[in-house]
């Protein structure tokens, strides 16, 4: 049964990834919103939702597995965008460039997107104080510190975005059926984002379960089995732009995802929850910040590429290792 779950939701969540992309496209334009909130702010909170989803269900959970398992997702979502993501953007940009659908075949994305990424690198490092130094004044501390800087990161891109042109409006799915194009993306959008939550419930179901039966430490495994699946929504919208050779958009979604889970969501599981971490857990957080400042000095260079690709494949490869090394103990 839990392997259904997981198929199912696997099926729902790439669909839902896919009308999404090309609904909130049209909804942003239509609406005269720039490409820096759309790719930075407004896509990554949508497409959060299987994430937010399996903190929500943790922490309701409750008990120690329950924490963990939502501070997994939380230090595991930026990891696998670092190490497995950002490695399948360069892929589609390069299949894109095969087929003469693009003129490099790498990323070329703005420098406006060095600001979130600088916001990141900053920001995420910050998780690590409340594990070190214990008590509860430390965790509310940087907790609501982390949760402030997002809402003062999310009015900075929106007033910066107002300086940038739009793009082109594309069409949407739904408007074959539907005659009014604005009544077409919206239930487009409606019924796209409602694939992704619930799609992205049953995968989380069904992953839990299979945790379970393996017996392993919830939080270990988390961190690359939770966002492994549930970090599909957005992985689908940036391959998706990315191939298309919008890689401004297609880099905005997946670092303005790591936003939220560098301030507001650890923010908020540090207000909840002890916040313990395990080894493998610093090491996600080391190494993700490590391939956050090469993703800066590329992107100032104008050109991110295999060597992106290589660093971050190393360093799941080597995450994959420790988790194999600790299960053997």
């Amino acid at each position: 049964m839990s392997i259904t779950y997981i198929i199912a939701g696997a099926i729902a969540v790439v669909a839902g990834g896919l009308l999404f992309t090309r609904a909130i496209e049209y909804v942003a334009s239509r609406l005269g919103l720039t490409t820096s909130l759309v790719g930075a702010v407004i896509s990554p909170i949508l497409t959060s939702l299987p994430e937010l989803t399996v903190i929500v269900i943790a922490l309701v959970h409750g008990g120690v597995s329950g924490a963990e398992i939502s501070i997994g997702t939380v230090i595991g979502e930026p990891f696998m965008a670092s190490t497995i993501i950002y490695p399948m953007l360069i892929l589609a940009a390069l299949l894109s460039y095969l087929r003469k659908n693009r003129t490099t075949p790498y990323l070329s994305p703005g420098r406006e997107v060095i600001i979130p990424f600088t916001v990141f690198t900053i920001l995420f490092p910050l998780v690590l104080i409340p594990h070190y130094i214990r008590g509860l004044i430390s965790r509310y501390v940087i907790g609501s510190l982390l949760i402030g800087s997002y809402l003062a990161y999310v009015v900075t891109m929106s007033r910066r975005g107002m300086l940038i042109e739009q793009e082109e409006i594309s069409s949407v799915l739904f408007s074959r059926f539907i005659e009014n194009d604005i009544v077409a993306s919206i239930i487009q959008l409606v019924i796209s984002v409602a694939l992704i939550y619930f799609g992205s419930e049953f995968l989380v179901n069904g992953v839990i379960y299979v945790s379970k039966l393996l017996n392993i430490d919830p939080q270990l495994l988390s961190i690359v089995i939770v966002p492994s699946v549930s970090a599909l929504p957005e992985s689908v919208v940036g391959l998706h732009w990315a191939y298309q050779g919008k890689d401004t958009l297609a880099v905005e979604s997946i670092v303005g995802e790591k936003v939220l889970y560098s301030t507001f969501y650890p923010g908020m599981t540090l207000i909840v929850t002890e916040w313990v971490l395990k080894i493998s857990a610093v090491f996600c957080v080391i190494v993700t910040v490590l391939i956050s400042l090469a993703m800066i000095y590329y992107i100032a260079r104008g050109r991110v590429g295999y060597e992106i690709a290589g660093i971050g494949l190393a360093g799941y490869v080597i995450y994959i290792l420790l988790m194999l090394h600790v299960l053997a103990l």
